[in-house]
């Protein structure tokens, strides 16, 4: 691994973080949902909920957690074998997965800033992979220099949650669009097996230390 963040490691990582947020999933399909019924405006606290969630993740998980192993190499191997692991655990997932449930929900949806907040708050805590993700593979692509560590991590957070936000935005403001086009299995089957496709390119270069 590199001692600081390179231009290949953060390109390597918009494009997992891309692969991760802008493919359907249970938050954008739940942003989604909000976004077909209520529209981009009043989404909006489910977005800033999701996003409020995976920012309290990555300081937890990314950051406590990097600096907890800082300086042991064997775990930070085996962290990264266990990041790989993942990657093509979620690749072979999105392979071989039947389908995805684009109904409409029929209960009616919380109303408030808070509720909704809560809503999406709930939904990015609740969500086991996140986990994973912020622990195992997040910190692979920063750069193992003690100096700027902090600073590849805050840049590699940084772009994750303005990726993440501009997929939800997208997902609330032509969910109806965006549901049409994914009512088609074959359209699934295409977006899923591409999806894993880039997975196990960011798994194959996860495993190789970039």
């Amino acid at each position: 691994m590199a001692t600081q963040l390179t231009y290949a490691s953060f390109a390597y990582f918009l494009m997992f973080c891309a692969t991760m947020t802008f493919s359907p999933g249970p938050m954008t399909l739940l942003l989604m949902g909000f976004g077909m019924q209520e529209g981009l405006k009043r989404s909006m606290p489910v977005q800033l909920g999701a996003s409020a969630a995976y920012l309290v993740s990555i300081l937890i998980f990314a950051v406590g957690f990097a600096e907890l192993v800082k300086g042991n190499v064997l775990i930070s191997r085996g962290i990264q074998y266990i990041g790989v692991a993942y990657l093509l655990y979620l690749a072979y997932q999105q392979w071989t997965r039947q389908g995805l449930c684009l109904q409409t929900p029929d209960t009616p949806m919380a109303s408030g800033f808070k509720g909704r907040f809560g809503k999406g708050l709930l939904a990015g805590f609740s969500n086991p992979k996140t986990i994973v993700m912020f622990s195992a593979v997040f910190p692979q692509f920063a750069g193992q220099g003690g100096d700027t560590r902090m600073l590849d991590l805050a840049a590699l957070g940084l772009a994750f949650l303005l990726l993440q936000f501009a997929s939800g935005c997208l997902y609330c403001y032509f969910g109806q669009h965006i549901r049409h086009v994914l009512q088609s299995p074959k359209r699934q089957r295409l977006l899923q097996r591409a999806t894993a496709v880039m997975l196990l390119c960011v798994a194959a270069l996860l495993a190789r230390g970039f």
